[in-house]
């Protein structure tokens, strides 16, 4: 095996540019058509119900407020 050339880790930097961001692209239209996206990792998922966790709070929060 040979090994990579500047030109190799070029185009390989590129390829994973370009699929990141189509991964992005199609996420973002699946949630425009109205699918749910899930996150991808244990993490992620437990950042997400922190996340919908504290919008809930704020909205609870903003609501006692008003009245």
């Amino acid at each position: 095996m040979s090994e990579p050339t500047i030109f190799g880790l070029f185009i390989g930097a590129v390829g994973l540019a370009v699929f990141v961001i189509a991964a992005w692209k199609m996420a973002s239209w699946l949630v425009r058509k109205g699918h749910v996206v899930h996150p991808a990792t244990w993490m992620d998922h437990q950042m997400t119900k922190i996340e919908n966790a504290a919008a809930e709070k704020k909205r609870a929060a903003e609501t006692l407020d008003r009245d």
